[in-house]
């Protein structure tokens, strides 16, 4: 029978639950509904101004999805294929609850896909849901290399996911690039998405069971090293504003 050391249905929020909760240091506080909406709003403006599709990476209501998305979205956008790249250097991104956009573009989809295609040209703004079922994600402790190994696969099976639904949405785009602009696409999302917090959300770190909140060094938690977090899930997008104690 395979081991299954510790299957966490809501990513790291059990996981930090089980030892006495590091993570209540910086829980991942939902800020006013003006709040929100003036993210969106900024990141809407800016997707005009440069021309570009606004792509937003959804933030469930629910807390524990919210963990396992940005999980997905942190091994996608750190270790996704060029094409991911290219696609996402041809966006606009930010993240944020459908309730925040729907209040700025009306005619977002209903429900809670996973990322929303804004084009922000048009008046009024249309929108098209990108959504897929994502297989789960389960950590184990350390030493399983059976399961670590099917890990591994379904961080590819969610990456490869992820990828399809934005390139073909971006389609049309992406066969217009010469090779030096897909290059320089490729880029900017390096430079822009993966180096630099994006709008609703914070860079985190997982290597076990402590998590280092990115621009918020004094939001570390407990290293005890009973966790174990594949490598290309480690650096996931932490959603919301980071609550300092």
């Amino acid at each position: 029978m395979r081991r299954r050391a510790l299957l966490l249905t809501s990513g790291l929020a059990v996981l930090a639950s089980a030892m006495r909760d590091p993570l209540s240091a910086f829980a991942q506080d939902r800020p006013s509904d003006d709040a929100l909406l003036a993210g969106v709003s900024e990141a809407y403006r800016s997707a005009q101004r440069a021309r570009r599709p606004l792509l937003v990476l959804v933030i469930p209501d629910d807390n524990g999805a919210r963990w396992e998305r940005g999980i997905a979205f942190g091994a996608w956008i750190n270790h996704g294929s060029d094409d991911a790249l290219t696609a996402l250097g041809l966006v606009e991104l930010t993240c944020a609850p459908m309730s925040a956009l729907r209040q700025l573009v009306p005619q977002a989809p209903s429900g809670e896909p996973l990322m929303v295609l804004v084009d922000p040209s048009g008046v009024p703004a249309s929108a098209r849901a990108l959504d897929a079922a994502l297989p789960a994600l389960e950590l184990m402790r350390r030493g399983d290399g059976e399961a670590e190994g099917e890990v591994e696969e379904i961080i590819d099976t969610r990456n490869a996911t992820l990828t399809s639904l934005l390139t073909g949405a971006l389609r049309a785009e992406l066969s217009r690039l010469a090779s030096t602009e897909r290059a320089t696409a490729r880029q900017r999302a390096v430079d822009t998405h993966r180096a630099h917090r994006i709008r609703g959300s914070h860079w985190a770190t997982d290597s076990g069971c402590g998590v280092y909140v990115e621009e918020a060094p004094d939001t570390g938690g407990y290293d005890c090293g009973m966790g174990y977090v594949p490598p290309r899930a480690r650096r996931f997008l932490h959603f919301f504003a980071v609550a300092r104690p």
